[in-house]
C-alpha cells in the first residue's frame, strides 16, 4: 500500500491513484526507490478519436520513468496505464500520463529541477547531471528544448563590451549588448568585427533604433563606428573606468621610471626606493581607502598614509607634478557635469601637454581623440551617470560560465545559457523543441573493409 506522502510528493490526486494497489520498494545496494503506480479503473475515460465513453478496458501496460526529487534523486517509477479499446472505432489508446510528454522517459519534475540548476553560473552540465540521475546529454538536450531566447528590443541606453573566448568563435571575442536600466542581456554576438556589427544591427527594425539615445562602449574603434553608422540619435559614451585606468597605467610608467632612478637609496638605509615600490598603490588608490597608518618594517617605524605620500612625493618633482595631474583629473572624472566638463577637459588636456612628461602624451592625445564621447558620458539617466559597470559585473558572471564548462564550445548553446542565467525573466518553451543545438560536423567518409 502506497502512503499519501508519496501522493503529495507527486502532487496526485488520492481520486485517481489506487493507493491500495500501489506499493513502493528501496534497493539499498543501488540506492534506487522504486515506486509503482496503478490508477483506478473506475475513472471515466474517452475515446481520443470519436470522444465515445463506450470502452472496453485492455488491461494495463508499464511505464517506466526516471523521477528526480529534491531529497532523494534516485527515483523510478513504473506507471501501470490503463489501456482501452473504443467499441466505437475500433481506436486503442492508454490513459493520459501525468509525468512525461508523449514518447519520453525523463519526468517532468526532473526538466523543471534541470532548469532550476541550469539558472546558476557556477553549475556545469556534467555536475547538474549527477545531481539530478541522468546523463549530460540529457541535461543538455532539455536545455535546448526549453531554452530558445531571442534578442531583447532595443533599449534607451545599449551599453557594449566583449568576452575573450577564443573556443567559442572564430573571431576570439563575443560581442555582449546589454541594458543597465532594465540589467538585461540584450544579446550575445559572435564577433565584435566592424561588418559583422553593422550587419547585425540592419536587420532590426529602424524605429526600435531610432530609441536608442545613449551607447556606452570601451575604446575600441569600431564600437564607436558602428554606433554612429547604425544608431543615428545615440550619443557615443566612453566608459570612466577605462579612460581612468590608461591614466593610471601611463603614471605606473613614469613611478617605475623615478623608482629605478633612485635604487641607489636602498643601500643607504632610505626608506623612498622601497615605499615607491612596495606601498605604490597609495598613488593609485583614493586615499579615503587607504589605511590610517602603516608600519614601515625596513625601518620599523610607523607612518600614517598622508606621510606615506608626501614622503614619495617630496624628493622627485616629476613624480610630484604627475601625481597631481592625475589626481586632478581624477577629481574632475568624480565630480564634474555636462555642461562643465568640455571647458575643464580642455584645460586638463593642455595641462598634460605642457606638463613635458613622455609617458603623458599618449594619455592627452587620447583626450583629444576620444573628446566628444568622454564629455557624453557626463549625461545622467536616473541620476546615473553613463558607463559601463553593470555590464562589467555580468561580464563576470559570463567568464564563470565559460571556466566553469570545461572546454565550451558550442556558441549558440553558450548564448541561450548566458541569457537564460543573467535574465530574470527569461522565458522557458512551454512546448519544447523536437532539435537540439548540436553543431552539424563532416559528414562520414565511405567505410573501407580491410581484406
Amino acid at each position: 500500500m502506497l502512503s499519501m506522502e508519496f501522493l503529495k510528493l507527486f502532487n496526485l490526486s488520492n481520486n485517481r491513484i489506487d493507493v491500495e494497489k500501489s506499493y513502493d520498494s528501496f534497493d539499498s545496494s543501488a540506492n534506487n526507490h522504486t515506486i509503482n503506480l496503478w490508477s483506478k479503473k473506475d475513472i471515466i475515460s474517452k475515446c481520443p478519436k470519436c470522444n465515445s465513453i463506450d470502452l472496453y478496458f485492455n488491461g494495463t501496460r508499464k511505464k517506466k520513468i526516471n523521477y528526480a526529487a529534491s531529497k532523494e534523486m534516485n527515483i523510478t517509477l513504473i506507471f501501470h496505464r490503463q489501456s482501452y479499446k473504443c467499441n466505437s472505432c475500433d481506436y486503442y489508446f492508454q490513459e493520459d500520463n501525468p509525468f512525461v510528454f508523449r514518447s519520453r522517459k525523463i519526468s517532468l519534475n526532473t526538466k523543471m529541477k534541470v532548469l532550476e540548476l541550469l539558472k546558476m553560473p557556477n553549475l556545469n552540465y556534467d555536475y547538474i547531471a549527477k545531481e539530478v540521475g541522468i546523463s549530460k546529454t540529457s541535461v543538455i538536450n532539455i536545455f535546448d528544448q526549453y531554452v530558445s531566447l531571442h534578442r531583447v528590443k532595443l533599449p534607451q541606453v545599449l551599453s557594449i563590451d566583449e568576452i575573450y573566448a577564443k573556443k567559442l568563435t572564430v573571431s576570439k571575442y563575443c560581442c555582449i549588448l546589454y541594458s543597465p536600466q532594465l540589467k538585461l542581456i540584450i544579446d550575445v554576438l559572435p564577433s565584435r568585427h566592424k561588418l559583422k556589427l553593422i550587419d547585425y544591427f540592419a536587420h532590426i527594425p529602424f524605429e526600435e533604433k531610432l530609441k536608442v539615445e545613449y551607447v556606452s562602449i570601451d575604446m575600441w574603434e569600431s564600437y564607436k563606428e558602428v554606433a554612429n553608422l547604425c544608431l543615428p540619435k545615440a550619443k557615443v559614451c566612453v566608459d570612466s573606468f577605462h579612460v581612468i585606468k590608461h591614466l593610471n597605467d601611463c603614471f605606473q610608467q613614469i613611478r617605475i621610471r623615478i623608482m629605478k632612478k633612485y635604487e641607489y637609496l636602498k643601500h643607504q638605509n632610505d626608506n623612498y626606493y622601497w615605499l615607491l615600490k612596495k606601498y605604490n598603490r597609495f598613488l593609485l588608490t583614493d586615499i579615503s581607502n587607504l589605511p590610517d597608518t602603516i608600519q614601515v618594517s625596513h625601518s620599523k617605524s610607523y607612518m600614517t598614509k598622508y606621510q606615506v605620500i608626501d614622503y614619495m612625493l617630496s624628493i622627485d618633482y616629476i613624480l610630484k607634478k604627475a601625481y597631481e595631474l592625475k589626481e586632478e583629473y581624477r577629481h574632475f572624472n568624480e565630480t564634474s557635469t555636462v555642461e562643465e566638463a568640455p571647458q575643464l577637459l580642455a584645460e586638463l588636456i593642455h595641462k598634460f601637454k605642457i606638463s613635458g612628461i613622455s609617458e603623458y602624451e599618449e594619455f592627452w592625445k587620447l583626450l583629444e581623440h576620444w573628446h566628444d564621447e568622454i564629455i557624453n558620458s557626463f549625461n545622467r539617466i536616473n541620476g546615473y551617470r553613463i558607463s559601463n559597470g553593470k555590464i562589467e559585473r555580468v561580464n563576470n558572471t559570463i567568464k564563470l560560465i565559460i571556466r566553469t564548462s570545461y572546454g565550451l564550445s558550442n556558441f549558440e548553446r553558450m548564448r541561450n545559457r548566458v541569457m537564460y542565467v543573467n535574465n530574470e525573466s527569461a522565458p522557458i518553451r512551454a512546448v519544447p523543441k523536437t532539435t537540439t543545438n548540436k553543431k552539424v560536423g563532416k559528414k562520414r567518409g565511405k567505410y573501407k573493409k580491410n581484406n
